[in-house]
């Protein structure tokens, strides 16, 4: 048997919460939203997929002026053609996962000001204290932060991500529960 690295499972991953977050938009807003993956570096990566697709991306350029180069596993811009969320997927294929990756995902999120992002196991889970942290400090996994006297939000989550189904198993650690609250949550800033 091949052993797979945590990279390999990077499509099926992004195939899954694509699917997920079109069908919960469509079936809340009645509207279609769209997603675009990068996987490295987020400033020149968010270039090319604006570059590519004008007409639906065009809402990030000015974000992405401001973004700092970032080496990411996975990020998403996901965009109704008008508004749009940076969505930061942090994975790891470990027997257990700790404040230290916690910490990497919360570093990420508040350097590039991105408003999502999950930290993602596959087929494992959160260390008992990161667990009991995230449990108890609700605060770690809502995180406000002023930049340049505007109030910037930060939402995040953990999953465990089972390979055999190929699905989530939702942990209920962090703000964004599931992939139907992270739907939610953006048809309500896009309704906005």
């Amino acid at each position: 048997m091949i052993k797979k690295n945590e990279v390999s499972y990077y499509p099926e991953i992004q195939q899954f919460i694509e699917a997920q977050l079109k069908s919960n938009f469509r079936s809340i807003c009645n509207r279609e939203l769209s997603v675009f993956w990068g996987i490295g570096e987020l400033k020149a990566k968010l270039n090319q997929i604006i570059n590519d697709n004008p007409e639906k991306c065009s809402c990030a350029s000015k974000f992405v002026q401001n973004v700092c180069p970032l080496n990411l596993d996975i990020f998403a811009l996901v965009t109704d053609g008008n508004k749009f969320q940076i969505l930061i997927l942090e994975v790891k294929l470990m027997p257990s996962v700790g404040l230290k990756e916690w910490s990497q995902l919360v570093g990420y999120c508040l350097v590039s000001g991105a408003k999502y992002g999950l930290l993602l196991n596959i087929n494992n889970g959160a260390s008992t204290r990161l667990s009991q942290i995230l449990s108890s400090e609700t605060h770690l996994s809502h995180i406000k932060t002023i930049v340049n006297e505007k109030v910037c939000e930060h939402c995040l989550g953990f999953m465990k991500w089972d390979a055999i189904t190929q699905s989530f198993e939702y942990s209920n650690l962090g703000l964004i529960k599931s992939l139907s609250d992270l739907s939610e949550r953006l048809a309500i800033e896009f309704s906005q």
